[in-house]
C-alpha cells in the first residue's frame, strides 16, 4: 500500500490518502498559500480510481510550470443525486466561488469533462470568477509536447487483455501467460467521446492530437454524436439503461476495427468496465503514463468526495458515498 500526500489549496488543509483503500486524512495546513493563480483540479473519479497517476500528472503539472497547486475538491455535480440534492449543490457551489475568488485562481487545469462542464456552469454569470479559465487536461498536455508513445501503449494493452484471460483461466501455467503478452496484436483504439464534451470537443481533439498516429479510430457515433457510457443513467439507478448504452459503444468499436476502446474520461472507463461488452476500455493516461488502473480492485472505491465541511448534510445514511469535509481556513 502506497500513501499519497497533498496540499490542497482551496481548503488550505493537508490530505492523505492511502492506495488502495483510501483511507484518508485531514488535517490543517499552517503554510497553505493565501493566494495560487493556477491549480490542477482531477476530479473525484481520477482520486478514487487512478490516485497514483494523479500524483503522477500533478508532478508532470508542476515540472512544466502550467499549474501551481492542486485542489481534490469534488465540482459538486453528485450533489444532484443525493437527497436535497440541488439545494446541496447550490451550497456547495456558491463556497466553491467564494473560495477561489478570494484565492485569486485565474486557471484550473481539469481532467474530468463532467469537472469541466459542472464548474463552467457554476461560473458562469458570476463577476468573480466567471473569467476564470478551466482547461481541459489531455490538450494541456499535448501543448507541453506529451504524447502517447506506440510501444507504452501496446504494453499497457498486451498486458491487461493478458491478465482478463488470466482471471477467466483461459491459461494452463505462467508461460501461456507470459506468452500471450510478447505475442499480443497491435492495439487499435476506437475512442469514446464523452457527453459533456460533445459541445466544445476539447477533450475530444486533445485525446486524439496525444495518441500515435494509426492508433485510433471514430466509430460511427462519436464526438457530437457519441453515444452515453451508461454512466448516467446508473448514477439514476437505471441499470439495464447504462449497460445497453456501454454495449452499444463496444459493438460500435468492433465495427469500427478496434480491439480496444480509449476514453478521456475515468468514470466512463469505469462504467464500460462493468459491463461486459466486445472491448475493453482505457484512458489515454494509463496509456501515456504506462501505468494500468487494476479495475478489478476498484469495485467499491468510487465512495470518497471532498467537500468544504459546511456541506456535509450529504453524508446521508441513504448515500452510497463518502464526503470527506476539508474545512476552509
Amino acid at each position: 500500500m502506497e500513501t499519497y500526500e497533498f496540499d490542497d489549496v482551496l481548503a488550505g488543509t493537508k490530505v492523505t490518502c492511502a492506495f488502495p483503500g483510501l483511507d484518508t486524512t485531514v488535517a490543517d495546513n499552517p503554510n497553505a498559500p493565501q493566494t495560487c493563480e493556477s491549480l490542477f483540479f482531477p476530479g473525484c473519479s481520477f482520486l478514487n480510481y487512478g490516485l497514483p497517476l494523479v500524483q503522477s500528472v500533478y508532478e508532470t503539472l508542476l515540472q512544466g510550470q502550467a499549474v501551481e497547486g492542486i485542489s481534490l475538491l469534488c465540482c459538486g455535480k453528485i450533489l444532484s443525486y443525493e437527497p436535497n440534492g440541488d439545494q446541496l449543490r447550490a451550497d456547495f457551489e456558491e463556497q466553491l466561488r467564494i473560495r477561489i475568488a478570494q484565492m485569486g485562481v485565474k486557471r484550473l487545469v481539469c481532467a474530468c469533462p463532467n469537472c469541466v462542464k459542472a464548474l463552467r456552469d457554476a461560473f458562469a454569470g458570476d463577476e468573480r470568477v466567471a473569467e476564470v479559465e478551466i482547461v481541459a487536461l489531455p490538450q494541456l498536455l499535448g501543448e507541453l509536447g506529451f504524447t502517447v508513445q506506440p510501444r507504452t501503449a501496446k504494453e499497457v494493452f498486451a498486458r491487461r487483455e493478458a491478465e482478463a484471460r488470466w482471471y477467466a483461466n483461459e491459461f494452463a501455467s505462467e508461460e501461456e501467460f507470459f506468452a500471450a503478452i510478447e505475442n499480443a496484436l497491435d492495439p487499435v483504439f476506437a475512442v469514446h467521446d464523452s457527453c459533456p464534451d460533445r459541445e466544445v470537443g476539447e477533450f475530444a481533439d486533445g485525446l486524439r492530437a496525444l495518441m500515435p498516429e494509426g492508433m485510433c479510430v471514430d466509430p460511427a457515433h462519436c464526438r457530437k454524436k457519441s453515444v452515453c457510457c451508461g454512466s448516467l443513467p446508473r448514477a439514476a439507478g437505471k441499470f439495464a439503461a447504462a449497460d445497453k448504452a456501454a454495449k452499444l459503444n463496444g459493438a460500435e468499436a468492433v465495427e469500427a476495427g478496434a480491439n480496444a476502446l480509449v476514453a478521456p474520461c475515468i468514470s466512463c472507463c469505469f462504467q464500460l468496465q462493468m459491463t461486459d461488452i466486445a472491448v475493453r476500455p482505457y484512458h489515454y493516461l494509463e496509456l501515456l503514463y504506462g501505468w494500468a488502473i487494476d479495475w478489478r480492485a476498484t469495485g467499491g472505491l468510487m465512495k470518497l468526495r471532498f467537500l468544504f465541511d459546511e456541506n456535509l448534510g450529504a453524508d446521508d445514511q441513504r448515500s452510497s458515498r463518502k464526503f470527506v469535509g476539508l474545512a476552509q481556513k
